[in-house]
């Protein structure tokens, strides 16, 4: 896990002191895919286009979240949503961009995609919701995070949430900070 962490922290810092470069952005033509497609109504031959067009290194993964899409998708009624917010914590900006809502028989969800291979924990996912509950109170719909490659939705448990998780939140904000400060200077 901390390996992990700061991989993260490298990741970030290279991406904030260094020029945006959408061929490393790795999951973009992905995630466009889907954003235009629930925009214009036809994701499912955005998404097969995506994974048909990219490089080769990124096709088997594409593939893999082609098929959890569609079959997360079907007959599902979407909607395009594109309102990013930040969260600020302990000195930390968050870009939080929910990139659809899903209407549900009886519920509605505001979606946030999450499209890597690595599962996420289960505080992460947690993680993901709270900080749209934060960023996005006015919106009409529940938070929830889609692990579009496994076609599962995850949503806030309907038990309350643990006690002290928003100092958590607070706490590996602080975290991360600490371990980008001394990443920078030991550069």
């Amino acid at each position: 896990m901390s390996s992990g962490r700061i991989t993260a922290v490298h990741n970030v810092i290279a991406n904030e002191f260094g020029s945006y470069d959408p061929s490393r952005d790795f999951y973009r033509q992905f995630r466009v895919a889907i954003t235009d497609g629930v925009a214009y109504g036809d994701d499912e031959l955005r998404v097969a286009r995506a994974a048909d067009e990219c490089t080769p290194r990124r096709r088997p993964h594409y593939a893999a979240l082609a098929t959890g899409w569609n079959r997360w998708r079907r007959g599902k009624t979407l909607e395009g949503f594109s309102e990013p917010s930040l969260w600020h914590d302990s000195g930390l900006d968050v870009r939080v961009s929910p990139q659809f809502i899903f209407h549900a028989k009886r519920e509605t969800f505001l979606v946030w995609p999450y499209f890597k291979d690595v599962e996420l924990s289960r505080d992460g996912i947690q993680a993901a919701i709270r900080l749209m509950e934060l960023t996005h109170p006015e919106v009409d719909a529940d938070p929830a995070v889609l692990d579009v490659r496994r076609g599962k939705l995850y949503q806030a448990p309907k038990r309350p949430r643990r006690k002290g998780f928003d100092a958590w939140l607070s706490g590996e904000a602080a975290a991360f900070l600490a371990m980008a400060v001394s990443i920078r200077n030991v550069a």
